[in-house]
C-alpha cells in the first residue's frame, strides 16, 4: 500500500523525452524559493506595529552532522516569552508481534481455523470522489483500495520490513557521473549559441513576483555532445550553486538532454551557478584503494559488464540508490484475468507525468522519478533523479496507482484509435488517430471517464463490485486471486458511508454494520455502558494508536495570517489538554509538529504552546490589530478580524472544538464564523485554496517526507496539491530538499528536528494532537490485530468460522 499523507476527514478522512520513459523536465523538488515572499517576511500594513518578525536565519549548525543547520526552539518573538506546555513522556512501542483478538472472550473460549465465507460490514464517515488512486488522495479512498490493489512489495505491518509481493526480486545500484574528459566517453555542454565546454558558468536571474502571483521561472537552453561538438542524447547535466544561495539545492541540479541533445534548465533561485556535464554509469559503488571508486555491475541487464575503478578526478557526483530494476512474477493476473505487465507500469508512469491528470498530491512523491523503461513484459528499470530516502515505499507502492494499459487501449481500440506512451502533438494525434497517455485529451478523459473512476480493475484480493453513491462500496473476494497465500478470507467487504457518530451507533445496535470504525470517545467511554446487554455482548469495543495528527490551517494566501505573529497567538486560545480531558477522555496527546508523535521524526523536545489568552493578546496588538473602534472586533488599517473556517461535516467533535474556539476567539475581539460542508465540495474549497482555515487530520506514515504538505513549490493558489494554506520559506525548502537526499537515519533525525523548529516557529497550523482511534466489531470475527500502520487493521486478514457465519 502506497502511503503518502492522506486527508482525514470526519472518518479517518488521506521537456522531451528519451527513450523508453525518460524525461527532463525540471527537478520539481527545487522549484521553489526564488518568488514569494516567505511567510516570515514583514507584512505590508502601513502600521509600524504590523510589521511582522521574521524567523532569523540559522547560522548554527548541529556539532554531530555541521552541515545541518540547527534551529533553536522559539522562546520568544519581538520580546513576548512564548509559553508552552509541560513536557509529556508518551511513548509507543511501534514494531514488535500484534496478538490477535484482544478483548474477544468469545473467540478465546471458541478456538478456530481460517476459512472463508461471510460478509463484513464496516462504517465508513466520509464517501470518496472517485476510487481512482491517482486523482484521489482521501484516505477513506486508500482504505477501500488498498484490498483491489497491490504492490510491487508490500510493508510488514509488524516488523515494517518490506516483503516481496508483485516483484519476486529488485537490484539496486547507484548512479555515477564521469568526468567530462573521461576517455573515450568526452562529453560537453553548451549555451543555445555558445561553445561546446567541459563546463560553463551560469548567472542565473529571476524577474520579481507580481503580487501573489510567482514568477515565471525563464528557462536556459542547453546542448550537449562529444568533444568533437557532435550532438549527443542522454547526456547528464548537473547544475550547482557557486557558493551558498537562499533556497538553492546543496545537492544541485540534474537533468539529462533529450535523443537531439536538447534541453532547457530553470526554476532555480537567482544566482551564480555552475553547469557540468559528464556520461553516466550504474552500479554498486565502494570506496577502493588509493581514494579511487569501484563500481560494480549488478544486474544482468546493466550496459556495464565489467566492474569499473575510477581514479581520483574521473568521476564528479554520485547518487546512491537511484537505478532500481524489478523483476516481476509471471503469474499476476488484473482482476480481469489479464496479465499484469512492464506496459502497465510504464503506462503508470506516464500518467503521473501528464499534468493533465489531476495526481498533483501524488505527482509530488514521483517528480524526480526520471526513467521508466520496460526492459522485458517482466523486467522494468527505473531511475531517480537523485538520492531519496522515502524511494523504496514510493517504487514499491507504484503498481498500486498504475492503471491497467490494457482496458484503456479497448476503450480507444473501439475508436479507432491507438493509445500510445510517448509524447506527440494534438496534430499528430488527429493525423495517426492516436491518443497519447502523455497528451491533453487523455489527460482530461482520464479525469472524468466514471468507467475506471468509479468501477477500477485491481490486482488485489478483492474486486470492485458496485458501488451506490451517498450508501456504499461493496467488494467481493477475487478467487482468481494470484497469491493465495495473501488471498482474503470474507467473501464481501461493504463500506457503509455514514457521516453522522449517531446514525452509526444506531446502524450497530440495529445489526446493520458490523464494524463500526471511528467511534467517537464520548461514544466509546460514556454512550457504551448505557446500551443494552445484548449490544455489549455481541459486539468487542478496539483502541488502538496509528499514524495521524489533527489540525487547524491558516490560509497565508489571506491578510491576517501573513503575520506569524497571529498565528502563533490563535494556536495559544485553544487549551487543547483540556479539551483532550474532558471531551475525549483523556485519548489523545498534544502533539506540537508535523511527523509521527511516537516516529522517528518528531522531535520531543519541543514543548507543544500553551493556552495563554493574555500573551495571544500581546503578540495581537504587537502584530496591529486593535479595536479601534470598541465594537469587540479587532480591526487594523479599517479591515476587521474576521475569519470563516471550514470543516467536512458529520464529526461531533469537530463542532465542539469550534465551539470553544468561537468563545475564545470572541474573548480577545476575533469573529470566528464555521462553514460545515459535504465531503467532496470542501475538498475542491480545500484544493483551490479558498478557505481561509481549515480543520482535518492527516494520515502519515511512521516517517514521512514534509514536502507534499510543505514545499512552497506547492504553494501558488493553481497548485492543487496538498499545501493547502499556501506556506512559504526558503529555509523550510532547504531543510526538506536536504532531507530527501538523506540516507543516513541518524543525520535525518537532525533535519527533522530543525525543520519541526522551524513550524513551531511558523505555526502555520495550529497542531492540535494525535488521537486514539476507537471502534466496536462483531464478536464473530477472529485474527482482528490492531496494527501500528494506518489504518490499523487488515480486512483481509479476518475471517467467521463457519458454524458463526450471517450470509451464505
Amino acid at each position: 500500500m502506497l502511503r503518502c499523507c492522506a486527508l482525514i476527514s470526519a472518518l479517518v478522512v488521506f521537456g522531451g523525452f528519451l527513450s523508453g520513459c525518460m524525461k527532463s523536465s525540471p527537478p520539481g523538488t527545487q522549484q521553489t524559493s526564488s518568488t514569494p515572499a516567505d511567510s516570515s517576511k514583514p507584512e505590508e500594513s502601513g502600521s509600524p506595529a504590523a510589521t511582522s518578525t521574521p524567523v532569523k536565519p540559522t547560522a548554527a549548525y548541529w556539532d554531530d552532522y555541521p552541515d545541518v543547520p540547527k534551529i533553536e526552539i522559539m522562546a520568544e518573538v519581538d520580546g513576548i516569552k512564548i509559553p508552552r506546555m509541560k513536557l509529556g513522556n508518551d511513548t509507543l512501542s511501534m514494531k514488535g508481534a500484534i496478538p490477535a483478538d484482544v478483548g474477544n472472550e468469545h473467540a478465546k473460549q471458541k478456538p478456530s481455523e481460517p476459512t472463508t465465507g461471510d460478509t463484513l460490514t464496516v462504517r465508513f464517515n466520509a464517501e470518496p470522489k472517485v476510487l481512482n488512486p491517482l486523482t484521489e488522495n482521501s484516505a477513506v479512498m486508500q482504505y477501500i483500495m488498498q484490498y483491489v490493489n497491490d504492490s510491487l512489495y508490500a510493508q510488514n505491518p509488524e516488523t515494517f520490513e518490506f516483503e516481496p509481493r508483485m516483484a519476486k526480486s529488485s537490484i539496486i545500484e547507484d548512479s555515477v557521473k564521469l568526468s567530462a574528459d573521461y576517455p573515450g566517453r568526452e562529453r560537453r555542454v553548451a549555451l543555445k549559441d555558445g561553445p561546446a565546454l567541459a563546463s560553463l558558468n551560469l548567472d542565473y536571474v529571476v524577474p520579481p513576483p507580481v503580487g501573489d502571483k510567482p514568477p515565471e521561472a525563464p528557462q536556459v537552453a542547453l546542448k550537449t555532445s562529444d568533444k568533437n561538438g557532435n550532438s549527443v542524447g542522454g547526456v547528464w547535466v548537473g547544475v550547482f550553486p557557486v557558493d551558498k544561495i537562499p533556497g538553492a539545492s546543496i545537492t544541485g541540479y540534474h537533468y539529462w538532454s533529450d535523443t537531439k541533445g536538447q534541453l532547457e534548465v530553470g526554476g532555480f533561485p537567482a544566482g551564480k551557478y555552475v553547469v557540468k556535464t559528464g556520461d553516466e554509469v550504474f552500479g554498486k559503488s565502494e570506496p577502493h584503494e588509493g581514494s579511487s571508486l569501484l563500481v560494480k555491475p549488478i544486474s544482468a541487464e546493466n550496459p556495464l559488464k565489467e566492474p569499473l575503478i575510477l581514479k581520483p578526478g574521473e568521476w564528479q557526483d554520485v547518487q546512491a540508490r537511484t537505478y532500481w530494476t524489478f523483476y516481476l512474477r509471471d503469474d499476476v493476473k488484473w482482476s480481469d484475468g489479464s496479465p499484469f505487465t512492464t506496459k502497465d507500469i510504464e503506462f503508470g508512469y506516464a500518467l503521473v507525468n501528464n499534468i493533465n491528470v489531476d495526481a498533483d498530491a501524488i505527482r509530488t512523491y514521483y517528480n524526480d522519478l526520471v526513467e521508466c523503461q520496460a526492459l522485458s513484459p517482466l523486467t522494468v528499470r527505473v531511475k531517480y533523479r537523485q538520492q531519496y530516502f522515502k524511494a523504496p515505499e514510493f517504487l514499491y507502492g507504484l503498481a498500486s496507482i498504475c492503471p491497467p494499459f490494457h482496458f484503456f487501449e479497448a476503450i480507444f481500440k473501439a475508436q479507432d484509435r491507438q493509445l500510445v506512451l510517448n509524447a506527440i502533438s494534438p496534430e499528430e494525434e488527429a493525423t495517426k488517430k492516436q491518443i497519447s497517455a502523455r497528451g491533453q485529451e487523455f489527460g482530461k478523459f482520464f479525469n472524468t471517464d466514471d468507467r475506471y473512476n468509479d468501477k477500477p480493475l485491481g490486482l488485489g484480493p478483492y474486486i470492485v463490485d458496485k458501488w451506490e453513491r451517498k450508501d456504499r462500496v461493496e467488494l467481493v473476494r477475487n478467487k482468481n486471486y494470484w497469491e493465495p497465500s495473501k488471498a482474503g478470507h470474507l467473501d464481501r467487504l461493504v463500506f457503509r458511508f455514514i457521516p453522522d457518530q449517531v446514525t452509526a451507533l444506531t446502524a450497530l445496535r440495529a445489526g446493520e454494520i458490523d464494524f463500526f470504525y471511528d467511534m467517537a470517545p464520548e461514544q466509546y467511554f460514556e454512550d457504551w455502558p448505557t446500551l443494552d446487554k445484548q449490544t455489549q455482548d455481541t459486539y468487542v469495543k478496539a483502541e488502538w494508536y496509528t499514524p495521524a495528527f489533527q489540525w487547524i490551517g491558516w490560509n497565508q494566501l489571506a491578510p491576517q495570517f501573513k503575520d506569524r505573529r497571529v498565528r502563533i497567538a490563535l494556536a495559544m486560545l485553544f487549551d487543547r489538554q483540556d479539551f483532550i480531558d474532558k471531551k475525549m477522555h483523556g485519548a489523545g496527546i498534544v502533539v506540537s509538529g508535523t511527523q509521527y508523535l511516537f516516529g522517528p521524526g518528531y522531535d520531543s523536545a519541543v514543548a507543544p504552546l500553551a493556552y495563554d489568552p493574555d500573551t495571544a493578546r500581546e503578540l495581537l496588538t504587537d502584530a496591529g490589530w486593535i479595536d479601534t473602534d470598541n465594537d469587540g472586533i479587532l480591526d487594523r488599517n479599517g479591515e476587521k478580524f474576521s475569519v470563516t473556517l471550514r470543516m467536512p461535516q458529520g464529526r461531533a467533535i469537530y463542532n465542539q472544538i469550534v465551539e470553544v474556539m468561537q468563545k475564545n476567539f470572541k474573548s480577545v475581539g476575533i469573529e470566528l464564523k464555521i462553514q460545515t460542508m459535504e465531503w467532496a465540495s470542501f475538498i475542491e474549497k480545500l484544493r483551490s485554496k479558498e478557505c481561509d482555515a481549515v480543520m482535518l487530520r492527516w494520515a502519515l506514515a511512521p516517517e514521512s517526507d514534509p514536502f507534499q504538505i510543505w514545499h512552497s513549490s506547492e504553494a501558488a493558489r493553481e497548485k492543487r496539491g496538498s499545501n493547502t494554506i499556501s506556506f512559504r520559506s526558503s529555509q523550510a525548502d532547504e531543510l526538506m530538499e536536504m532531507l530527501r537526499v538523506t540516507l543516513d537515519e541518524n543525520k535525518r533525525r537532525r533535519i527533522h528536528q530543525s525543520f519541526h523548529r522551524l513550524i513551531d516557529s511558523e505555526q502555520p497550523y495550529s497542531f492540535l494532537w494525535t488521537p486514539k482511534e476507537f471502534g466496536a466489531y462483531h464478536k464473530r470475527f477472529r485474527n482482528v490485530k490492531w496494527y501500528r500502520l494506518r489504518p490499523g487493521f487488515d480486512l483481509s486478514e479476518w475471517y467467521v468460522p463457519k458454524d458463526e457465519q450471517l450470509h451464505k
